[in-house]
């Protein structure tokens, strides 16, 4: 590759690299397709996050009942 060709082509990239910046700071140049990927209905999220929780409280619930049967009997085995 002729050294001219090899500076344009550096140029290039680097011309792209500082447009996909400034794009990422300044909101009214970014792509509208870009928003446009997070749906809607966020209904998808909604059930993670539900799901998630109740396996939260099933895991506190089976940790509550371990140490209430763990105080259980060591208060039985002390009487």
């Amino acid at each position: 590759m002729s050294r001219s060709r090899s500076f344009n082509r550096f140029h290039r990239y680097l011309a792209r690299q500082k447009r996909r910046g400034l794009r990422d700071v300044l909101p009214k140049f970014q792509d509208p397709r870009e928003q446009q990927q997070n749906p809607a209905d966020s209904s998808d999220e909604m059930l993670s996050r539900l799901s998630l929780r109740e396996v939260e409280s099933d895991l506190m619930e089976a940790e509550a009942s371990a140490s209430a049967a763990v105080t259980a009997t060591t208060t039985a085995g002390a009487t």
